[in-house]
C-alpha cells in the first residue's frame, strides 16, 4: 500500500492531487473482535503496543481530518503512522 502511495503521489502530483496512506494499529471494530477475543493473541497485540491499549476507530479521525484538510497541502505520498508506538520498536 505504501508503494502504490509513493507511485500514485509521483503521477498525480502534477495535477494537484495529494495521495497519502494511515497506517493503524489493530483497531477495535466488530472485524477486528474475533481476533482479539483470544487471550494470547490481544496480549501479543497490547505487547507490541507502546501505549498499551488497542486503538479505537475514534483514535484514526485526526489523522484523516489532518490528511483531508489544507493543513497537509504540501504532504503527499507518506503513511501516516497512529500505531500507538507499535513501530517506535
Amino acid at each position: 500500500v505504501e508503494g502504490l502511495t509513493k507511485a500514485m503521489a509521483i503521477e498525480l502530483g502534477p495535477q494537484g492531487i495529494r495521495v497519502n496512506t494511515i497506517a493503524p494499529t489493530f483497531i477495535e471494530t466488530p472485524m477486528t473482535r474475533p481476533f482479539l477475543l483470544d487471550p494470547a493473541f490481544k496480549q501479543s497485540v497490547l505487547a507490541n503496543i507502546r501505549l498499551g491499549r488497542l486503538g479505537r476507530v475514534e483514535d484514526l479521525m485526526g489523522a484523516v481530518v489532518y490528511l483531508a484538510s489544507d493543513a497537509s497541502a504540501l504532504v503527499t505520498g507518506t503513511s501516516l503512522l497512529v500505531d500507538g508506538g507499535w513501530t517506535a520498536g
